[in-house]
């Protein structure tokens, strides 16, 4: 690790030894120099020759959080006992969340999220456009995504319970009296998570005897990362309430993916082999989610 121990000292030289690297005055001050030798004692002899090395061991403690500023994003470092890193984008505050193996060195992180910074600007464009498509007021008229149509909001007054009636003009909140906008948000929500229990039930039913498997409970709710996910212990099945947004092909692609899951827990060449083999087109069907 690279330490500046005089804030106005300069780099004259960049010293290498392996994938040793340093950058910039600047980043020197924010104390963010590093090796990644694996030899301590290179580190050490290193450190006697060059007085603004410091000799000491890169610190990779399990679970601990890190935030560092990687070519203009906000990037959070977690490390994990995994085999392999990940990247997402949290749709709030546009951060980039990295979950990495507990050996991996910062350099390894910088040069995943430089390698992914196109991608990365895309996702969080998607995640500012998908944001503003959802800050909904819920005023009639107010267009909302039900199964890849943008249907109008209505709202009415009726007797009885709260409840979402879709016709095929408008999306009907029928409610006996005034409800905040919050009440509406969470009124969407749950008629959406039915409405993804209705149809995913009706495919799993379907789909089981085509893979020959035998899934357990299904449960619905609202994910922030993922679109489903199989327990191939209990063989019980989870999906993404949000599904109820987009045709229900991509439901049907989520469906398929998990119940494979019970033929091929790892998504191995095995898994996708069996993927092309029951829903040939399933990469048309996973596409339908990213385009909307």
């Amino acid at each position: 690790i690279l330490k500046n121990q005089h804030r106005n000292a300069e780099i004259k030289h960049a010293v290498k030894l392996g994938s040793l690297y340093a950058k910039s005055v600047g980043q020197m001050r924010a104390g963010w120099f590093f090796i990644t030798s694996p030899n301590l004692k290179q580190r050490n002899n290193l450190s006697s020759r060059h007085p603004n090395f410091l000799p000491m061991p890169w610190p990779k403690p399990e679970n601990e959080i890190h935030r560092y500023r990687i070519e203009g994003f906000n990037v959070v470092v977690t490390r994990k006992k995994i085999k392999h890193g990940y990247i997402r984008i949290d749709s709030k505050t546009l951060d980039v969340l990295v979950s990495i193996p507990v050996k991996t060195d910062r350099e390894d992180v910088e040069f995943l999220v430089r390698s992914r910074a196109n991608w990365i600007k895309q996702k969080q464009a998607a995640a500012v456009e998908y944001e503003k498509r959802n800050n909904k007021t819920f005023v009639d008229g107010e267009r909302h995504r039900v199964w890849g149509a943008d249907v109008a909001i209505i709202n009415r007054s009726g007797a009885g319970r709260r409840r979402i009636v879709l016709t095929q003009e408008h999306l009907a909140i029928i409610t006996p009296n005034q409800i905040s906008l919050v009440q509406k948000q969470k009124l969407l929500g749950d008629w959406y998570a039915n409405e993804v229990r209705i149809v995913g039930a009706e495919l799993i039913d379907q789909w089981a005897p085509v893979l020959q498997v035998t899934p357990g409970r299904l449960f619905v709710q609202k994910m922030k990362s993922k679109w489903g996910s199989c327990n191939t212990q209990t063989a019980n099945i989870r999906i993404n309430s949000e599904l109820a947004k987009f045709p229900k092909a991509a439901l049907e692609h989520v469906v398929v993916h998990e119940l494979v899951h019970l033929l091929e827990p790892s998504h191995s060449n095995r898994f996708y082999s069996l993927m092309d083999q029951f829903l040939p087109n399933w990469r048309e069907s996973k596409a339908l989610m990213s385009a909307m």
